[in-house]
């Protein structure tokens, strides 16, 4: 193996880093929702303006897909990863000073856009510490699911805190302060200055390698296949968005709830995920991840279904909390498949194979509350459901065609 294939150093900190980077992510993403209702009405916001605010974090995370995805299968990690989390801690404090709707629009495409390229960086280095190995790989990818259901769930209820307090700017100063912190962190760790992998030889000229990476990245994108775990992905996106989003909308017309159960609810998803997450590498041991995918895209329907009925039908807590514990196991265990199976199809792509699913995600996340957003202004809290099941066919039918399209 020459030196510039070498991989990065199995350090125990460098290991730690992946987790703590795609940990980031859900942080800066959902901590915003629980606080997004109250805060927009104190800035007199209408709904579908507050579900642009949610959105606009993830139109940045697609773009940073776009950008840093072939950046990454080109130069080393660490050279995106810095500027990412610099990035992420000033406009957080920034965002601690200012709020307005486009301090706040803003604001969330530049954390959107940092955060989004962190993660990436994250889900690299685990493709990297695996190298051939894609059991591991697989194993890898749902632990970083595992962290990002914590994640999420430390986000949801430190915004459901910040949103009890009426104090949103709490979920700006944690951002800031986990940031610094993990810059902190990155900055000591051996991650590594090995060129990373790719499908030509390490002594090609960087302006022919770029060439390369582009004309190989467009075969990839060209195979049937690929397109139809591309939607299958965009309705991941949706389901898990739409329905954080739509558990706002309900939580803010309950103001009877207590601070615990506020928070109670608002973490539900993120404990199914987590659960789910388990579940996924427990079944990777009896069946493949092209199996496990495929069934699941068969299950979620069942527990969107059963969301959107005990929303429309206006149920106590207790029954949306179940429907939600349900929902976000099927998510946990189904989300780390698609991004397995993508960079599986192309190792030697990894980060444009990540990025690629990751970007796909993000366009269910940015649609996901903003249709939910109209559809409530038009059909009231009860619809919040609708479009969370709807994202569960889209999946669906395009699950149906992954495996047997032609590669």
């Amino acid at each position: 193996m020459s030196g510039g294939d070498r991989r990065p150093a199995r350090t125990p900190l460098a290991a730690a880093v992946p987790p703590l980077l795609v940990f980031f992510n859900p942080l800066t993403q959902l901590a915003y929702i629980p606080i997004s209702v109250g805060l927009g009405r104190s800035l007199d916001l209408s709904p579908a303006q507050i579900g642009i605010t949610i959105g606009a974090h993830s139109v940045a995370t697609a773009a940073a897909g776009v950008l840093t995805g072939p950046l990454l299968d080109l130069v080393p990690v660490r050279r995106i990863l810095l500027p990412g989390m610099l990035v992420n801690a000033v406009v957080s404090i920034l965002l601690c000073l200012y709020q307005s709707y486009a301090v706040l629009t803003v604001g969330r495409l530049l954390t959107g856009f940092a955060s989004g390229a962190v993660a990436l960086c994250g889900q690299a280095l685990v493709a990297d510490l695996t190298q051939g190995d894609p059991k591991a790989r697989d194993r890898g990818y749902s632990m970083l699911q595992t962290f990002v259901s914590m994640g999420a769930a430390s986000a949801l209820a430190l915004g459901a805190l910040a949103a009890s307090l009426r104090q949103p700017v709490i979920v700006f100063a944690v951002g800031a302060g986990y940031a610094t912190v993990l810059l902190t962190v990155v900055l000591v760790a051996r991650l590594g200055r090995e060129r990373p992998p790719a499908s030509h030889p390490a002594d090609v000229p960087f302006g022919q390698r770029i060439q390369l990476t582009l004309q190989a990245i467009r075969r990839m994108l060209g195979e049937r296949r690929r397109r139809w775990l591309i939607l299958s992905s965009i309705g991941i996106g949706l389901i898990m968005q739409g329905s954080h989003f739509g558990i706002s909308v309900l939580l803010d017309r309950l103001p009877d709830l207590s601070t615990l159960e506020r928070i109670g609810v608002s973490i539900l998803i993120p404990c199914g995920v987590f659960t789910g997450s388990f579940i996924n590498r427990m079944s990777l041991k009896r069946i493949s991840r092209e199996q496990l995918f495929t069934r699941l895209y068969l299950v979620i329907p069942l527990a969107a279904a059963a969301y959107a009925a005990v929303a429309f039908a206006g149920l106590d807590v207790a029954a949306v909390a179940l429907t939600l514990v349900l929902l976000g196991t099927c998510l946990g265990a189904l989300m780390p498949l698609s991004m397995a199976i993508s960079v599986n199809w192309n190792p030697e792509l990894r980060a444009t194979a990540a990025a690629t699913d990751a970007l796909s995600r993000s366009v269910g996340q940015t649609t996901g509350p903003i249709a939910v957003g109209a559809l409530v202004a038009v059909g009231g809290v009860s619809t919040v459901g609708v479009v969370v099941f709807g994202a569960t066919l889209l999946g669906l039918a395009a699950s149906r065609n992954i495996f047997t399209a032609k590669a």
